[in-house]
């Protein structure tokens, strides 16, 4: 079996596998550690039922241990050495620019490049220390969600500061998202019977933390999320892209460090930040609809910097073959979807409404007939492109 793991410091998602490659991969249970270094609680959801336990978890180990065990009290797995392969999310792996088993190079390079990812590769580091214990005998398998991008030319990753900075400290955009948006370009090229080197999209991936990819002949070409995941689109709680002198000046305002005043930039700003109710863009849906005006400005805002961005990107092709919306907004909001589009005014892009209100399943076309562009809907899988990867290391 191959066990998929997505850590943050205090919480491991999972979902396990069966290790037979085949047309339709095989699911055989998904769940979340949470809570852990706190109490911890372990929810499973194995044969379409949904268990929740309140666990000891002092440490990621500890959390390791319980969820192999419950594996084994479902009699799902009789031995641990059952479980052959552990694939993870890193979101960055500097200048890996592939899957790949991780040996020491490896570890130290996940290790090194925390400080372009400090909220999330520590978190990925403590699951891989982890799992390094509890099943030695699994092989273990770096998944890096900056890898995609590493086709980025370079006038596109350079930043306008002084060349020594990328030459020195590989000051550059690196891009995330990116084990979705190779799972969106397969899983499109699959579905709709068209070259994948030949493909020309424009990706939005929406969630609570937001980008977008401009894809060219299958691979990215641009993206908005830069140095880190703090870059680009505005989000959930993180602020996107903003003038870079507004650091120094609310750190003398507000007489915090540049740390401190980052830290609110990552968390306490975004939808959270500009509507003063929620990082959730349901409710500032459903608060827009009631009238309340900060939702309606957090809300417009987003959508017009997602609308924005897909006319850039649009420029740096010489045709689109889709518009594709996924994530949990992108998959979930048909109202966000129509306030994009409806947004974007210089070219003749239009939705079905019936069309776009309608349940989405794994692939969805939403625009009308008369559209310039073709948009679509597709459920991201994150998890599966990650077993898919791991798999072939075995």
């Amino acid at each position: 079996m191959v066990l998929v793991i997505n850590s943050g410091s205090s919480s491991i998602k999972f979902k396990l596998y069966s290790k037979q490659p085949s047309q339709h991969e095989q699911v055989i249970l998904e769940g979340l550690a949470e809570r852990i270094t706190l109490d911890g609680v372990l929810t499973i959801k194995y044969k379409s039922e949904k268990t929740t336990w309140h666990m000891d978890f002092q440490n990621h180990e500890k959390a390791v241990k319980g969820i192999l065990s419950k594996f084994q009290e479902l009699g799902v797995i009789k031995t641990i050495d059952e479980i052959v392969a552990v694939g993870f999310r890193v979101v960055n792996g500097g200048l890996i620019t592939e899957p790949t088993v991780i040996n020491e190079v490896v570890y130290k390079a996940i290790f090194d490049n925390i400080e372009f990812a400090p909220l999330h590769n520590p978190g990925a580091l403590v699951a891989i220390d982890a799992f390094k214990k509890v099943t030695p005998n699994a092989v273990l398998v770096g998944n890096f969600d900056n890898a995609f991008h590493h086709t980025i030319p370079k006038d596109n990753f350079l930043y306008p500061l002084p060349i020594e900075w990328y030459q020195k400290y590989n000051v550059r955009k690196f891009g995330f998202h990116g084990l979705s948006y190779q799972y969106i370009v397969e899983k499109f090229a699959e579905l709709s019977k068209l070259n994948k080197e030949n493909l020309n999209l424009v990706v939005c991936h929406l969630g609570s933390g937001s980008s977008m990819a401009c894809i060219k002949n299958g691979e990215s070409l641009d993206t908005t999320m830069g140095f880190t995941p703090l870059g680009g689109l505005m989000m959930g709680t993180r602020s996107g892209d903003i003038d870079p002198s507004i650091l120094e000046f609310m750190t003398k305002k507000l007489s915090m460090t540049i740390s401190e005043v980052t830290e609110l930039l990552n968390k306490k700003s975004g939808l959270l930040g500009l509507s003063g109710i929620s990082a959730d863009m349901r409710d500032l849906t459903i608060a827009s609809a009631k009238g309340d005006e900060q939702a309606s400005l957090a809300v417009n805002k987003y959508e017009q910097l997602v609308a924005d961005h897909i006319v850039k990107f649009i420029n740096k092709l010489p045709y689109v073959d889709a518009i594709i919306f996924t994530a949990g907004i992108g998959e979930n909001s048909s109202e966000n979807r129509q306030g994009i589009i409806d947004k974007i005014k210089i070219l003749n892009i239009n939705l079905d409404q019936t069309a776009n209100n309608e349940k989405i399943e794994n692939f969805n076309l939403i625009s009308a007939e008369n559209s310039a562009i073709p948009v679509y809907v597709i459920k991201t899988d994150e998890e599966s492109m990650i077993y898919q990867n791991t798999l072939k290391f075995l």
